[in-house]
């Protein structure tokens, strides 16, 4: 098993808040890995909510980027 500094530090690198990551080291301190995973899953799709939403502002931006190039091909 990785060590609590190399747990903490994973975290905080995944975007896990101190207060987030030291509930899940207290999870893993206790024995409870199922609430640990529980927690980290929570982590990871509170992150791929933010890639969704940062999409769909690219989605957005390469819309507009479009239509402007069809307008200004068209005149």
């Amino acid at each position: 098993m990785p060590e609590e500094e190399e747990i903490r530090e994973n975290l905080a690198d995944a975007g896990c808040g101190p207060e987030e990551a030291e509930t899940i080291l207290d999870c893993i301190r206790a024995g409870n890995m199922k609430k640990a995973e529980k927690l980290i899953g929570t982590c990871r799709k509170r992150q791929l909510a933010k890639i969704r939403e940062s999409q769909a502002y690219i989605d957005r931006l390469d819309y507009l980027s479009w239509r402007i190039s069809k307008e200004r091909s068209i005149s």
